[in-house]
């Protein structure tokens, strides 16, 4: 039947399309059949390769030897038959910091200079060094993972679970051999070509674009929202000629502040009863060869903390703002994302690490919750980042960009006084650079100056200086 079937569209296509004097409706239907035989043609031909791969792993299993096959074909199939594709990388790091940061193995904000006062002397010892240079080599950026896909029926199943190493135990251990094995995603999702539903730990739909940095939270309190949550996402797509509208939302599981004084912990976001619900629309077309995306993000949810007074208040949460991202030509994208919201610490990412204030007796205040406060209130915060990126060739690719991150310096305030460490702006500027020696082997080099503002003074009456910080990093990545 294939024989007779590419005979047939052999004929066909050595064959003059029409005669002279064919009429136009004859000459587009003979149009037709022969573009539906080259695409019959192309599905044999496709089977025809897919046959020749299951033959090659059924030879290799038989004659006891290790299973080779073409780019692009299955690393392995589970017990129940299932495709699975193994992937990864190691990306080995060695950095260079010339002062102290929050962050050994990676940057969140750099720490205050000229630190002094009471509270500081006695709390943060490590303050009186922070302007003390830095290096560390480090391995825990390195993950690998695995996609499971089947196709049951009408739906496409896909399942994936991905790892890394930074899942110490004991977050004050730095002993690279107490290292850990860290989950960043485990999901499942089902549906068909134009819809599906993906439910289990994945990344926020604040944060499908973000910037490229080798420094590892990829500009996490620095301008880019948004992190890894375990949710339910709903996803639709309406595909045009020569554009495609995503519409998502997802109910989120919002996780706040713990509660140190619960057993077990019971944190702020589980403790309002309820999951946050984010949302993303996104548009991707053609403009005379130019690629265009735009979209619109945004979250809204409530936590609630447990006041001194055995009261419960409800607390706020939630954002709003713009991606973007130009083409003109295959070598240049200028992409980047503004954004404004209330209580964006923890998973969100946002005020710089702090979405709440917390107001404890005898006029303390933190942005922490340690015990039961007499009061709290919301942070405000906005920001947003701009990266533009170059490939002049297959093997070079570079990276230059900004972003910033601004909470409302009057919500950090109770009562004209801050908390001690309060971050009142952080800054980042950088440029890197990856080069692929290999397909597999790739070398990158990456320069990052961070800068964070903080108070002349706080409630306890230590005094800061702003911090600045800049990094160093060079990598290798093997890709499998």
């Amino acid at each position: 039947m294939r024989r007779a079937l590419l005979l047939t569209t052999a004929v066909l296509l050595s064959t003059p399309l029409v005669p002279a004097r064919a009429s136009d409706p004859e000459v587009e239907q003979l149009k037709q059949m022969v573009e539906q035989m080259r695409q019959e043609l192309q599905q044999v031909k496709e089977e025809n390769r897919e046959l020749k791969q299951e033959v090659q792993i059924l030879r290799s299993k038989l004659a006891g030897a290790p299973v080779r096959v073409g780019k692009g074909a299955p690393s392995f199939r589970s017990k129940t038959g299932k495709t699975v594709d193994f992937y990864g990388y190691f990306k080995i790091d060695a950095a260079y910091s010339d002062s102290k940061a929050v962050g050994k193995d990676f940057i969140l904000f750099a720490l205050p200079e000229n630190s002094k006062g009471p509270v500081i002397n006695s709390a943060f010892p490590y303050l009186k060094h922070s302007n003390d240079n830095d290096f560390n080599i480090n391995f825990k950026h390195s993950r690998f993972g695995f996609l499971i896909k089947t196709k049951e029926g009408d739906y496409n199943i896909l399942g994936n679970f991905e790892f890394d190493f930074y899942g110490n135990l004991d977050e004050n251990d730095d002993n690279p051999n107490h290292a850990g094995i860290r989950v960043r995603k485990a999901w499942v999702q089902f549906g068909k070509e134009d819809w599906n539903v993906r439910a289990g730990l994945d990344w926020m739909l604040l944060t499908q674009l973000y910037p490229h940095l080798s420094n590892f939270p990829s500009g996490a309190m620095m301008g880019n929202i948004g992190y890894r949550i375990p949710q339910i996402r709903f996803t639709k797509l309406f595909k045009f000629e020569n554009s495609k509208l995503t519409t998502q939302f997802a109910l989120d599981k919002v996780w706040g502040d713990p509660d140190p004084t619960l057993k077990p912990w019971i944190d702020t976001g589980s403790n309002s009863g309820r999951p946050d619900v984010q949302g993303r629309l996104a548009y991707d077309f053609n403009l005379v060869g130019v690629k265009l995306h735009f979209g619109a993000i945004g979250h809204v949810g409530k936590e609630q903390v447990t006041l001194s007074d055995g009261s419960e208040k409800n607390l706020d949460t939630y954002s709003y703002g713009l991606e973007g991202a130009v083409s003109p030509t295959g070598w240049l994208t200028i992409s980047g994302k503004i954004w404004k919201g209330r209580n964006l610490g923890g998973w969100y990412t946002g005020g710089v690490g702090q979405g709440v204030l917390y107001v404890y007796s005898g006029g303390k205040v933190d942005t922490k919750l340690k015990g039961y406060p007499v009061d709290a209130k919301e942070i405000d915060a906005e920001g947003g980042w701009v990266e533009v990126t170059l490939k002049p060739d297959p093997k070079w690719v570079f990276h230059l960009g900004y972003g910033v991150d601004n909470p409302d310096n009057d919500d950090l305030q109770y009562n004209g006084k801050y908390p001690v460490l309060a971050r009142l702006k952080n800054t980042m500027y950088y440029a890197n650079a990856f080069y692929r020696l290999t397909h597999s082997l790739g070398f990158m080099g990456e320069y990052l100056r961070v800068k964070t503002e903080y108070p002349d003074t706080d409630f306890a009456g230590d005094s800061y200086g702003d911090g600045t910080v800049n990094r160093f990093q060079g990598s290798v990545l093997y890709f499998f």
